[in-house]
């Protein structure tokens, strides 16, 4: 008897580490994100930056999916248990993040991107994995984009190789208060020779992270408050379809 209850116990515990063991086989290849739903015809992917998601991004994911904006909010430190530093960016697998969107296509809604700092090097990565007719359905948004191998001040900097991203539409967010801002046009260049059809706007009066700095201005702490209509317009002002 007492056997018995021995073998039953190692088999209900043999049977949850089955199960969880299926689970994570079920989500291999995906991210583990943070989703909002929303009815509409849009599917915004938010990838945080290096630095971690914030209070107001999620505020705004929350607002857009009021707005039928269905988001994907992906904090890619959090996932992959990563330090908070822009190198990390490139352990991030990019064959999860190409599924990821490939997922999102799946979804039947149309997808645009938006990727805070280093986060955009393994998006572009991923999207460049993808066939053309996967990247032309893509609308990517790009935060103050760090795509670098090196940058010194008052030199041009060395660009990343992002592979082939013919046929991807790539719109650059540069706040104008940013030590950056100077290089917006050579980083414009440099996305059209990867293959991408790029432009880029000023964001005027704003630093990086406006949203989480330490001692805002009340235009970014304005601002902060309504990051979700920000990217509403850009993304309409933009047209990409």
């Amino acid at each position: 008897m007492v056997a018995c209850k021995v073998t039953g116990k190692r088999m209900r515990v043999w049977g949850f580490l089955l199960l969880g063991l299926w689970a994570a086989v079920a989500r291999a290849g995906m991210p583990d994100y943070q989703a909002f739903p929303a009815a509409g015809e849009r599917l915004l992917l938010w990838m945080a930056s290096e630095r971690g998601r914030t209070a107001p991004e999620l505020d705004a994911a929350e607002r857009l999916a009021a707005q039928g904006v269905e988001v994907w909010s992906l904090d890619s430190v959090s996932a992959y248990f990563l330090p908070q530093l822009p190198s990390s960016m490139d352990a991030v697998p990019v064959p999860d993040l190409a599924d990821w969107l490939r997922a999102a296509h799946a979804s039947g809604k149309r997808v645009a991107v938006v990727a805070v700092a280093r986060a955009a090097v393994p998006l572009l990565r991923a999207a460049a994995t993808l066939d053309a007719a996967g990247r032309q359905r893509l609308c990517v948004m790009l935060l103050y984009p760090n795509l670098y191998t090196v940058a010194e001040p008052l030199a041009e900097p060395a660009y990343l190789d992002l592979g082939d991203l013919g046929g991807l539409q790539v719109r650059v967010l540069q706040p104008r208060r940013s030590a950056a801002t100077p290089w917006l046009a050579g980083l414009l260049d440099h996305l059209t020779q990867q293959g991408a059809t790029a432009s880029g706007t000023i964001l005027e009066n704003l630093r990086e992270g406006w949203w989480a700095r330490e001692t805002p201005t009340d235009f970014e702490l304005a601002e902060s408050r309504r990051m979700e209509g920000l990217l509403l317009r850009e993304l309409d002002t933009w047209g990409c379809k």
